[in-house]
C-alpha cells in the first residue's frame, strides 16, 4: 500500500509543475485566457500531494500498531 501512496504523491508533483508550466508559458499554447484552468490544474495536485500524505499516514499508523505489544498492564513477568 505503501507504493500507492508515493505515486499517488509523484503524480501530485508532477500535476503541480504541469500547472506551473501553464501558468508560466501557457499564453502560447492556451490563448490569452489560461489562468483559470492553471489554477484549477495546481489546486489539484496539491489536493494530491495532500491525499497522498494521509495514505502514508493511515499506512504508518496501521503498521506501527500491528507491530506494538500488547501491554500488561505495568506488571513485570520475571
Amino acid at each position: 500500500m505503501r507504493k500507492y501512496a508515493m505515486v499517488i504523491f509523484a503524480l501530485g508533483v508532477a500535476v503541480c509543475l504541469t500547472g506551473a508550466a501553464m501558468m508560466a508559458f501557457g499564453g502560447e499554447l492556451l490563448g490569452e485566457n489560461h489562468t483559470g484552468i492553471a489554477t484549477v490544474t495546481g489546486i489539484v495536485g496539491i489536493g494530491l500531494i495532500g491525499t497522498s500524505g494521509v495514505t502514508f499516514a493511515s499506512i504508518s499508523s496501521e503498521r506501527s500498531s500491528k507491530e506494538t505489544k500488547p501491554s500488561t498492564g505495568g506488571v513485570s513477568s520475571g
